[in-house]
Order: structure tokens, then C-alpha cells, then sequence
């Protein structure tokens, strides 16, 4: 049979999180994809990642709302939304103690998202392929 670590069982409800930051997430579901009761799952996620998995997702979240900062033009309270939190204050709040700033003034010390022009990943990898080798000693060994 096989026994899977209990740190798997974690790492679940963390990919969980780190993929829908977006919903509405409690400790109970995060439990639930970790296949442990809720007080055990809080207690074993703080011992292995080092803070409580609320913490983490508000991490997660503050991550991705200081990205939509720098890259887009949406304002404070739709980005807001899109990072999964409801109330304006306590997002503006939870920013501020998280980078020392307020949205906006975070945003004001970025260039705006109109000024960068952003190069599609696609674009960036065909460019970085390596091209076919021109070296003579590649033809030496081949016919004709």
C-alpha cells in the first residue's frame, strides 16, 4: 500500500489556494483537499509553511493585486475583487501593512501599465529558441 506523507496532503490545499485565490477559500475547504480536520490542518500548516494557511492566501492574494497594480490600469477597487476580497478598507488596509504603501501610492511608483509595452511570452520564446547551427564541422559528416 502506499502511505503518502502528511506534507502532500498539505501541499494540496496549497496548490488549492495558490490556484483559486480568487474564491472565497476557509480554512475548512483547505482542510477538506488536505484530508484532515480543521484544527489539525491550521496546526500542521503553520508547522510546515510557517504561517496560518489565512495568512498565506492573504499573501497570495496581496501578491497578485500588487501585480495587477504595476501591469494594468484597473482601478483599486475592481483589482479589489479580482484578487478575491470584498471590502475596499480592508484590502486598502492589508496592502498598506503588507508594502508599506497604500494601493494607489504603490501604483505611483511603478510606470504606468500604458508606457510598457509587454512582449508576449510566446513572442519572448521564439526569439530566445536557439537557431540552426551554421558551423562547418555540423555539414562535415553528411552526404552531398
Amino acid at each position: 500500500m502506499n502511505v503518502v506523507h502528511p506534507v502532500r496532503h498539505l501541499l494540496r490545499a496549497k496548490d488549492l489556494a495558490d490556484a483559486r485565490y480568487r474564491e472565497r477559500l476557509d480554512v475548512a475547504t483547505l482542510a477538506e483537499a488536505a484530508h484532515l480536520s480543521p484544527a489539525h490542518f491550521s496546526r500542521e500548516f503553520r508547522r510546515a509553511f510557517g504561517e496560518s494557511p489565512h495568512q498565506y492566501l492573504l499573501t497570495r492574494r496581496m501578491e497578485r493585486a500588487a501585480a495587477l497594480l504595476r501591469n494594468t490600469d484597473r482601478s483599486v477597487a475592481d483589482i479589489c475583487l479580482l484578487v478575491g476580497l470584498r471590502s475596499i478598507g480592508s484590502f486598502t488596509t492589508t496592502f498598506g501593512r503588507t508594502y508599506g504603501m497604500s494601493p494607489s501610492a504603490y501604483r505611483a511608483t511603478h510606470e504606468p501599465a500604458l508606457v510598457r509595452a509587454r512582449v508576449p511570452t510566446c513572442v519572448l520564446q521564439a526569439y530566445a529558441r536557439p537557431q540552426p547551427s551554421t558551423f562547418g564541422e555540423d555539414s562535415r559528416g553528411r552526404p552531398g
